[in-house]
Order: structure tokens, then C-alpha cells, then sequence
């Protein structure tokens, strides 16, 4: 309650948030439980819309990262076949199949190099959250797609605090931070 008041923070609907992304905005996600592992899997994430061509640039900006370091698509299962070479699911990001033709050049931001992409699958028992969310983008755009990294910068550990989140939307150049619902944006602060 502390932070809603200090940011005028206010809860946000899946369609509103799934708006906010298309338009190109990047949002730091703190949802539930920490994920346990290498990977954010969505509950401490950075998401991004894919489509737009300087987003994986954007991103290596906030992150402090080095320009060739790829991202990951996150889809729902039901989609893999229709955006990947790839038959099956990949709810931990261990595969990175080549993605189908038709969509290399409209989801720039998630291929790498190679023309794979590290995918992360879910389903809406795995992941209610980005399972409703990529609904809600699939309504506006038609790609139901997000690109999916871990809520962190260079150096330190995937975070685990409101503080750190708070500290990451007031240090870099990420638009919002979503805190169990709650979107806290940049023009807010202070």
C-alpha cells in the first residue's frame, strides 16, 4: 500500500496490460512465487511485444547487456506448431527449435542468429497469468507472443523484492512495473 500511494500505482486488467505491451511498452513483472531455476518462466520476468524490430535493442539497454544476447518468445502451447518447427511443449525454455518461416521477420526481437528461438510453452494451468495475457494480445494483434526474460540487470540475481523492482523502474529505461497486478510507471515516480 505504500508504493500504490508513493507511484499512484492502480490494479490493471489483462486487456489493459496486453494493450500497454502491443504498444511497444516493456514491463518488469513480479507475479506470484518466485521461480526456482535458471529461467523466469513469467511470475519474474521482463515482458515485451516481439513485433517491434528495436526491442531486443531496448532491452539489452535496461538489462546492461551485450547487443547479441537473445531473448526468449514465450507462446502458449497450443501454438508451438503454429509459430516453431517443433511438435511438443517447452514449458522450461529447454529447446530452441527454428521458427516457421512466415514469422522470422514479424517477431525480430525473439530469433536469434540461427533462426531458433529458446521457447517457452504454457498452458493456462502452468501459467494462468501469461496464458491470459497472451489471449489478450492474440484479441489486438493476432501474435500471440511475448518476449520473456528474466527481471534483473548485469550482474545481480533475478530479484526478489518490491524495493528491487521499484529500484530497476527508477534506474533504467523499462516503462512500468507490475506488482501482483499493480502497474507502477516511470511518469508516476517521485
Amino acid at each position: 500500500l505504500i508504493y500504490t500511494d508513493k507511484y499512484g500505482a492502480d490494479k490493471i486488467t489483462m486487456d489493459k496490460l496486453a494493450q500497454y505491451l502491443c504498444s511497444g511498452k516493456i514491463v518488469g513483472v513480479m507475479h506470484g512465487n518466485s521461480e526456482v531455476g535458471a529461467r523466469a518462466l513469467g511470475n519474474r520476468s521482463i515482458l515485451a511485444y516481439p513485433a517491434y524490430p528495436d526491442m531486443k535493442e531496448k532491452i539489452n539497454i535496461i538489462k546492461n547487456r551485450e547487443f547479441y544476447r537473445p531473448f526468449a518468445p514465450v507462446v502458449r502451447a497450443d501454438d508451438m506448431s503454429r509459430f516453431f518447427v517443433f511438435n511438443g511443449e517447452s514449458p522450461y525454455m529447454s529447446f530452441a527449435p527454428k521458427i516457421s518461416v512466415d514469422w522470422y521477420d514479424k517477431v525480430p526481437a525473439v530469433v536469434h542468429q540461427d533462426g531458433t528461438s529458446r521457447v517457452q510453452s504454457v498452458t493456462r494451468e502452468q501459467n494462468v497469468f501469461l496464458y491470459h495475457v497472451l489471449c489478450e494480445i492474440e484479441k489486438i494483434s493476432k501474435i500471440p507472443m511475448l518476449l520473456n526474460t528474466s527481471f534483473n540487470i548485469k550482474g545481480k540475481p533475478i530479484l526478489t523484492t518490491i524495493e528491487d523492482a521499484i529500484e530497476v523502474l527508477e534506474t533504467t529505461q523499462i516503462d512500468a512495473v507490475l506488482i501482483e497486478g499493480y502497474l507502477f510507471t516511470k511518469k508516476l515516480t517521485r
